[in-house]
């Protein structure tokens, strides 16, 4: 072979090895996934109401009933209203625990709404005056002693016709019915004001002379009678009748102790109201 045939042939066999080169497959690189990133997920917040519970109303003394403090710690406070100028006065009208007392609370509940709480002295002729209303309004007397017992003595309502008529406070028309005190049991009532009457009730202090007066009232000639009861200090019940009339009167022989006296009118139309409950000590 000579030069020329040789070199042709290393030119063919280098060709063939160039082309060789391009049409093979060279391996597949590995392909990427992309990292995802997490997200973290939303939370849509749900709106919530928080229901804040009303304040829980205490009760005070003057929720309570009207209590009798016992006889060696006895204390009164008179309450009467001006027929004219609807002022409320409450007297401290002493008593055997009178030197006991460590304060005395009266709170006025006007016909308009209104309450006002007042400290009454602790001397024996101490009063206060609170202005009231036409209307009927209601007093309430609590009485704290230094042994730490305290008493709700008087819860009263004074109407706009007459003044001293010493009654609870006003609830719906009952039929009165006797206890085994022989008094009459269920609270003291109001009648409505076209049967309103009025009747006074003291005790004399000296003789212990219980008396009754009639004041009059819208409901005066529709009555049919006065009854007064006392529970007396003796043990023994008596019951007087008050006639119709202003001015009309009628007397018990109270005792040295306390005595407990009641009031019930009754109408022509059958209707009877409790309309006076009162707790009398030795001096009244």
């Amino acid at each position: 072979m000579n030069c020329l045939q040789l070199i042709t042939l290393m030119a063919i066999l280098t060709g063939c090895i160039i082309l060789a080169g391009c049409t093979g497959q060279s391996p597949q690189s590995p392909v990427q996934t992309p990292a995802l990133t997490p997200v973290p997920p939303t939370f849509t917040p749900v709106q919530t109401s928080v229901l804040t519970p009303e304040p829980t109303k205490l009760p005070t003394l003057f929720d309570q009933p009207v209590t009798e403090p016992p006889a060696e710690i006895f204390v009164s406070v008179s309450v009467q209203k001006d027929p004219v100028y609807s002022t409320i006065t409450a007297t401290f009208d002493g008593g055997k625990g009178q030197d006991l007392v460590q304060s005395i609370q009266v709170r006025t509940t006007l016909s308009t709404g209104n309450v006002t709480e007042e400290i009454l002295g602790k001397k024996k002729g101490d009063e206060i005056t609170i202005p009231g209303t036409k209307g009927v309004d209601r007093i309430q007397v609590a009485v704290m002693f230094m042994n730490g017992q305290s008493y709700l003595i008087t819860d009263t309502v004074l109407g706009q016709s007459r003044a001293g008529a010493l009654t609870s406070m006003p609830t719906q028309k009952s039929a009165v019915s006797t206890s085994e005190e022989g008094l009459y049991s269920g609270p003291v009532t109001t009648p409505p004001n076209s049967l309103s009457v009025s009747v006074d009730v003291k005790k004399d202090p000296i003789y212990r002379v219980i008396t009754g007066t009639f004041r009059g009232g819208h409901g005066q000639s529709l009555l049919s009678r006065i009854d007064m009861h006392a529970a007396l200090g003796t043990g023994e019940t008596v019951t007087k009748q008050i006639a119709g009339n202003i001015g009309a009167i009628a007397e018990i022989q109270g005792s040295d102790s306390t005595d407990r006296v009641q009031v019930v009118v009754y109408f022509k139309n059958g209707d009877s109201y409790k309309i006076l409950e009162k707790t009398f000590g030795p001096r009244g």
